[in-house]
């Protein structure tokens, strides 16, 4: 579990390298990252995937589930989000 304080919150610039380096060491499947707010769980649904790990607030889920399903989201991934398996 990915702590976001210092990463995207409380940061005057997200330190996105952070995350990016993790992911690189451990692989994506071995860590969740805290997501606090939309704009941040829709960044690492955008980089990572819509199966990337994500702690979110309880009151978030349904949003964070759509967007994973690509039934919801902002204008830079509304439709961009594919979750096909064969």
């Amino acid at each position: 579990m990915i702590e976001s304080e210092g990463i995207t919150e409380n940061v005057k610039r997200w330190r996105t390298d952070v995350p990016a380096r993790i992911v690189a060491a451990l692989g994506l499947e071995h860590v969740m990252f805290e997501a606090a707010d939309p704009d941040v769980f829709a960044w690492y649904v955008k980089n990572y995937g819509p199966e990337v790990n994500l702690f979110v607030d309880h009151s978030q889920i349904v949003q964070l589930e759509c967007l994973r399903a690509g039934i919801w989201g902002t204008a830079d991934l509304w439709g961009k989000v594919v979750t096909y398996k064969g």
